[in-house]
C-alpha cells in the first residue's frame, strides 16, 4: 500500500497549508504563502498566521496521533474510528498498517467542520437518507459494538464514518439541511435518545443556545435523538475547533476547568458578553442535570469571516456519569459537591454581573426538576434548593 507522507490542507478551496510526517511520525505543518496574508489562524495558539514549519510536542503522539488538535478534530474518534477500521479491514487493510495521514486521506473533503484533505482516498461517502429503518440501522450499530458481522457495514461507514463521540450515529442531508441521528450505544438504556431530547428540549428553555433537535419514532425504544450540524449552514462548510484542539488537551481524562474556558471565550470572541452568559448557562446546567462528560472535545468556537470568533451552539447535553464519578471538567477547583457558591464564583469572576449569576442559576436549577431523570438527580436538587433559599 503506498503510504501519504504529505497532504494539502483546503478550507472553501482555498489551500491554508500543507502537511508533512516527520521521521518520528509526527506531523509538521505549513501555512501557505498565500494563506498567510489572506486567511485566518486555523489554531490561534498553535499556529499563529506566520511563515513557520510548526512541529507538535511529542505529546501529540499518544493525544492526537501526532498531529496538532485542529487537524485531529477531523479525524474519526470512537465509533466513527471503530467504523473506519472495521471498514479497513473489510477491504484487507490491518489496523496498523495505516498512519495518521492516511486516516485523514480517508476523511478526504467529508469531516466534521471545513477542513478538506488532498489527495484523499475517499470522496463518495453518502449522507442522504438511504431508505433503512431507523431501527434496523440500530440494529447494525448493536452488531457492530459486540464485534458481530454487520450486514451492512459500508452503509454504516458511508453515513457515520467521520463522525465522532462514543455513541453510534449516522449523518443525513435532508431538504439541504445537515443533521446528526444518535443510536444508543452498548451500555446504554433504551430512554436514552429520549432523555437527550428531553433535556435538549430543557436546556433551550434556560435559553442556551442550540441547534434545532427532534425525536424519530421507534418500534423498539423510546425513540432517537435527531439534531441539526452547526458546522454546516445551507451547504456550506463552517469552520468550527473543540476546545480539546485549541488547548492541545487530552479530552479523555479530565484535564481542564471552566475558570480555562471562560479565558478561551474571553480571548477569542474579544470578551463578548453573550457567549460567556452561554457558557455560564451550560456550566450550571452541566452541573443540575449530571451531565459529568463535559470534557473538552464537547465544547467548540466557530469562525466566519463576518463574525469572526464564537462559542459553538451547546452539544452533547444529556445525562452522564464518569467512572471516576466527577464533573470530567471542574468548577472553582471542584469535581464533586460543587455548590451555588461554586458556580456563581466563577462566572462573575470571568466578569459577568452578580445579580445575571444568581438569577440565571436560580432559573437552570428550577428548570432542571422538571426532567424525567435517575432520582439521585431529584435529591441533589431539592438539597441544593433548601441550601439556596437559606441563602437568599
Amino acid at each position: 500500500m503506498q503510504v501519504n507522507k504529505k497532504l494539502d490542507v483546503y478550507y472553501h478551496e482555498q489551500h491554508v497549508g500543507t502537511l508533512a510526517e516527520t521521521p518520528d511520525k509526527r506531523i509538521a505543518f505549513q501555512y501557505d504563502s498565500k494563506w498567510q496574508k489572506q486567511g485566518f489562524s486555523i489554531s490561534p495558539f498553535s499556529l499563529p498566521l506566520r511563515n513557520d514549519v510548526f512541529v507538535p510536542n511529542e505529546r501529540s503522539l499518544e493525544r492526537f496521533g501526532g498531529l496538532f488538535g485542529v487537524f485531529a478534530d477531523s479525524l474519526p474518534d470512537s465509533w466513527g474510528q471503530l467504523l473506519l477500521d472495521r471498514y479497513l479491514e473489510s477491504i484487507g487493510i490491518k489496523k496498523g498498517e495505516i498512519t495518521t495521514l492516511e486516516r485523514l486521506a480517508y476523511v478526504g473533503k467529508n469531516g466534521m467542520g471545513a477542513l478538506e484533505y488532498i489527495p484523499s482516498k475517499e470522496s463518495d461517502f453518502d449522507f442522504k437518507n438511504t431508505g433503512l429503518n431507523f431501527d434496523t440501522i440500530a440494529k447494525e450499530c448493536e452488531k457492530v459494538l459486540s464485534s458481530k458481522k454487520a450486514d451492512q457495514l459500508e452503509i454504516l461507514y458511508r453515513m457515520g464514518g467521520s463522525s465522532g463521540g462514543t455513541r453510534p450515529k449516522v449523518l443525513l442531508s435532508e431538504d439541504n439541511r445537515d443533521w446528526i441521528v444518535k443510536f444508543p450505544s452498548k451500555n446504554d438504556p433504551e430512554i436514552s435518545g429520549k432523555r437527550e431530547y428531553d433535556y435538549s428540549l430543557c436546556a433551550k428553555d434556560c435559553s442556551i443556545v442550540m441547534t434545532e433537535t427532534s425525536l424519530i419514532p421507534s418500534a423498539v425504544c423510546e425513540g432517537y435523538f435527531k439534531t441539526e450540524r452547526f458546522d454546516r449552514k445551507d451547504g456550506e462548510k463552517i469552520f468550527t475547533i473543540t476546545f480539546a484542539a485549541l488547548l492541545e488537551a487530552d479530552y479523555r481524562a479530565p484535564s481542564c476547568d471552566y475558570e480555562t474556558y471562560f479565558k478561551l471565550v474571553r480571548a477569542l470572541t474579544k470578551d463578548a458578553t453573550l457567549d460567556k452568559e452561554q457558557l455560564y448557562r451550560i456550566m450550571a446546567f452541566n452541573v443540575a442535570g449530571h451531565n459529568r462528560d463535559d470534557h473538552t472535545k464537547n465544547f467548540s468556537f466557530k469562525y466566519t469571516d463576518l463574525h469572526g470568533w464564537k462559542l459553538a451552539p451547546a452539544y452533547d447535553i444529556t445525562y452522564s456519569d464518569t467512572y471516576w464519578g466527577e464533573q470530567t471538567t471542574s468548577v472553582n477547583g471542584k469535581g464533586k459537591d460543587i455548590s451555588r457558591d461554586d458556580i456563581i464564583k466563577v462566572g462573575s469572576e470571568s466578569g459577568l454581573s452578580m445579580d445575571f449569576c444568581t438569577s440565571c442559576y436560580d432559573d437552570i436549577y428550577s428548570k432542571i426538576s422538571t426532567l424525567d431523570v435517575p432520582e439521585e438527580i431529584t435529591y441533589k436538587y431539592l438539597a441544593l434548593k433548601s441550601n439556596t433559599l437559606r441563602t437568599l
